[in-house]
């Protein structure tokens, strides 16, 4: 009997032993070598990627900005402004967008420079009975947040640009915003189109039939 289990015993070390060398021999060099070309190749994509990331300057960022008039053009003091609901891309900011009034021809509508009473801290509604003294013809508008006037984009000395009460920085763009434009004693045609485009190397989209 112990002569037996002797003789079981030597065949199961036996065995082992085969298993352990076998499993000691790895993968083939075939394999081997395929494993290290992909890892190389990924590892090289990774790298390109990176480095094409920190050489970019300069480079055209697309944003969009929605913008959907909410009602009719109304007409208050020789006024005339529609309101509009923007919808941006993240990020987008005032310092990005320059905005512009296109008839049916495709020229551009004068931007007219509002008058100091066209400045309120309160609410627009409030501002625009008022804006009929000093208005230059032409048209500008007013980025609204919960009834405060946030910036003005209109003509300010020789140049077309954002203006901001005093206190407030660049704005991010949110849906929350909408946008009053006004025009100044004459009435806008309905074919004429409120159009965004970028600031700088930046590309902006967008317009609006008015």
């Amino acid at each position: 009997m112990n002569e037996k289990k002797g003789v079981k015993s030597a065949r199961w070390y036996s065995r082992m032993r085969r298993l352990r060398r076998r499993n000691d021999r790895g993968v083939s060099p075939i394999i081997a070598t395929i494993l290290l070309v992909a890892i190389t190749v990924v590892l090289a994509a990774v790298l390109y990627v990176l480095v094409a990331g920190l050489t970019k300057s300069g480079v055209s960022t697309p944003y969009a900005l929605e913008m959907t008039s909410t009602g009719p053009i109304s007409n208050v003091g020789n006024n005339w402004t529609e309101t509009i609901a923007i919808a941006p891309t993240p990020g987008l900011t005032t310092a990005m967008v320059q905005l512009s009034v296109l008839n049916i021809s495709g020229g551009t509508w004068k931007v007219g420079t509002p008058a100091a009473t066209c400045f309120p801290k309160t609410t627009p509604v409030a501002a625009q009975a008022t804006c009929n003294v000093g208005v230059a013809s032409g048209w500008f508008a007013y980025l609204v947040y919960n009834s405060n006037l946030m910036a003005i984009y209109a003509k300010n000395g020789t140049a077309i640009q954002w203006n901001y009460p005093s206190g407030t920085a660049v704005l991010p763009l949110t849906s929350e915003y909408i946008t009053v434009v006004f025009w100044a004693t004459t009435s806008p045609s309905g074919a004429n189109k409120l159009v965004a485009s970028g600031m700088g190397s930046t590309t902006v989209a967008g317009q609006c039939q008015l």
